[in-house]
Parts: structure tokens; sequence; C-alpha cells
């Protein structure tokens, strides 16, 4: 199973993120940006995702969706979509959960191909080094790690056989 590596390096505002998928880029920037598929992968099992829009087109767009768990509490998270023009396979977006209003990210995903495999290269930019550490506290990496475990289990299944 492939791990993710998280940097954050201390008195900086910057999150870093690299994992390595079992499947051509192709696959995983459809899975990444298909709506009927990112329900299905991102976010921790515990919670089911519901997306309320999601606009992405060659030149750019906004989103959100909502987390919630059979406690009925939701999470809510918003943001716009932004194309680079330069790679097709580079993606930024500013992120912002709503139960933290005014703080907002700016998220740059690079997918590079490595073979018949997937790296994908996260950045994201917080407003404070605080707000990146908060961010974290709150179970970020739970939420990736059992966000990408799934992601790996859908680009493997069905996504594998329909290529």
């Amino acid at each position: 199973m492939a791990t993710i590596r998280i940097t954050a390096t201390p008195g900086t505002p910057f999150l870093e993120l690299e994992r390595e998928f079992d499947a051509p880029r192709e696959l995983v920037y459809r899975a990444w940006t298909d709506p009927k598929l990112i329900v299905r992968w991102l976010g921790p099992r515990r919670l089911q995702m519901r997306i309320d829009y999601w606009e992405l087109d060659e030149h750019g767009g906004a989103y959100r969706y909502v987390h919630s768990g059979e406690d009925g509490v939701e999470h809510a998270f918003h943001g716009s979509f932004h194309r680079t023009g330069a790679d097709p396979y580079t993606l930024l977006q500013t992120f912002e959960y709503e139960g933290a209003p005014g703080y907002v990210s700016l998220d740059e995903l690079k997918l590079v191909e490595a073979g018949d495999r997937t790296i994908a290269k996260l950045r994201s930019v917080h407003q404070t080094v605080e707000a990146r550490d908060a961010m974290l506290a709150a179970g970020a990496s739970e939420g990736m790690n059992d966000g990408f475990e799934r992601l790996d289990e859908l680009l493997a299944g069905e996504l594998a056989s329909s290529s």
C-alpha cells in the first residue's frame, strides 16, 4: 500500500503532500475531476459525501461539497478552480472549510507520469502557520489517508477495467 508523504516545514504556511497511485495519469485525473467519482473516494470512510455543485471546465469553475456522519453533523467545503493553461494535469483551487470561514488555502495539484503509475504532488499555501497547523490537528491526514486508500480501490477496480 502506498503511503502519503506530508511535509509541513516549521515556520512556513506551506503543506506539501506526495502520493503515488498504481494507475495511468488519465485515470487518476478523471477520478480527481469527475464529481460522480469524487463522491466515492474523497474524505474519510466514516463520512458520506454530497456534492452541491461541481463546475469544472477549461476556464476554471467552482465547487461545494458536504461530508456528513451518522451523527448528522455536516462539514461543508467550497472554493474555486483555476486553470494554469500550461499543463492540463495541473489544477489550482482555493479551499475553505465553512466551519472556519475566512481561512482559505490555495492548493495546487500536479499529476506526474511515472511509467504506468502516477505521482500526485499537492502543495497548499495557508494564510498563516497557525491555520495550517490547525487543519492538520483537525484530522486532515486521516481524511487524506482514508480517501487515497479509497481512490486506490476505485482505480484498481472498475476504472481500471473501463480504460
